[in-house]
């Protein structure tokens, strides 16, 4: 612990050091130089001792050491962070060097680890619910599935009053897609072109409707109904444990670099959903519940890699609602890959 504490003392001095140098109110016997050399190069001298720091590029250790045979250690610090390494080393002449570099990935590695990716897209829907024929439902009949019986049961309207898919059109530009990967592992052949991904995290779509439309609790299901108040915002929010399963090839390079062309699904299990609408006469109101929401989900997914980032698309088999409305959610945007 003592060692690793020297080691954060000596490299927040040479930064205190470089900050006095540059704006101008380092003492006499102060000095910071930086030279781009192998990587960053930084040399100070503080009351006539000497600290090296240097933060080089991917480099193997070996060829690290033999950059230091002109100073001879008597005490040497490591510290291991994933593939980053901290190396800090005294000699008896009382002068130190830190180096800071990234061991580079082998070439045999074929497992490859990223932790918390990150999704930011636009999700809408394909809707196919059978408004064409709520002329002939019969209003003192229940159905629990997809046929216009059902949809009357979901959103069900007063004599004279017809729902259509323009009741439940969204804000394109305001309904985003925002996901959440806890991580995303690879797993190529030996010939590090053909391989799989899966991970786990959470997929979230935002729902913003145009309409004045509101989610009603009638215990057993749900019911929406066209409301008489005019809201300035009225979204459904759904979020999904996701487990996505891919087949991945390479069109360049190796490993997780390069292009890659990935085609699979994500599967997801209902974790939490909500509505919230804001108005000048009720304010902010959220409410928790499932709105007869469909418990899994299954979308197939099309995703362009290039190194940290990808661009990707899904189209979900299963519809949004579980019985009235046949709505089929999509989503496309930009993904960074995480760490």
């Amino acid at each position: 612990m003592n060692r690793h504490y020297n080691l954060l003392c000596v490299i927040t001095g040479v930064m205190a050091l470089f900050l006095l140098s540059t704006i101008g109110v380092a003492q006499q016997k102060q000095s910071v130089k930086v030279e781009a050399w192998h990587g960053l190069h930084v040399h100070a001298v503080d009351n006539g001792e000497e600290t090296d720091i240097n933060l080089l590029k991917d480099t193997m250790p070996p060829t690290l050491h033999r950059s230091e045979d002109s100073i001879p250690a008597v005490e040497e610090d490591t510290v291991v962070i994933g593939r980053w390494r901290i190396i800090h080393r005294e000699s008896a002449q009382g002068t130190s060097r830190t180096d800071i570099y990234r061991v580079p990935k082998s070439e045999q590695q074929h497992v490859f680890t990223h932790w918390f990716a990150f999704d930011f897209g636009w999700n809408n829907y394909h809707d196919q619910s059978a408004y064409a024929g709520l002329m002939n439902v019969d209003p003192s009949v229940k159905a629990y599935d997809y046929s216009a019986q059902g949809l009357y049961t979901f959103a069900p309207r007063p004599q004279g009053e017809q729902v259509s898919a323009s009741t439940f059109s969204l804000i394109p530009e305001k309904s985003v897609n925002v996901d959440i990967w806890i991580f995303r592992q690879q797993r190529f052949m030996h010939n590090n072109r053909l391989g799989i991904e899966y991970g786990l995290g959470l997929w979230m779509n935002n729902f913003r409707y145009r309409q004045n439309i509101t989610y009603v609790n009638q215990g057993d299901h749900t019911m929406v109904i066209q409301d008489s108040v005019s809201f300035k915002k009225n979204k459904l929010f759904t979020e999904y444990l996701t487990i996505p399963l891919m087949v991945c090839v390479h069109l360049s390079g190796r490993g997780d670099q390069g292009f890659q062309l990935k085609m699979g699904a994500n599967f997801g299990y209902l974790f939490k959903s909500r509505t919230k609408q804001v108005s000048d006469a009720r304010g902010k109101v959220k409410v928790n519940d499932n709105f007869n929401l469909s418990t899994f989900r299954i979308a197939p997914e099309l995703v362009l890699a290039w190194h940290s980032w990808s661009f990707y698309a899904n189209y979900s088999l299963t519809p949004l609602h579980q019985y009235g409305l046949k709505q089929y959610p999509y989503a496309f945007g930009i993904r960074f890959n995480g760490f």
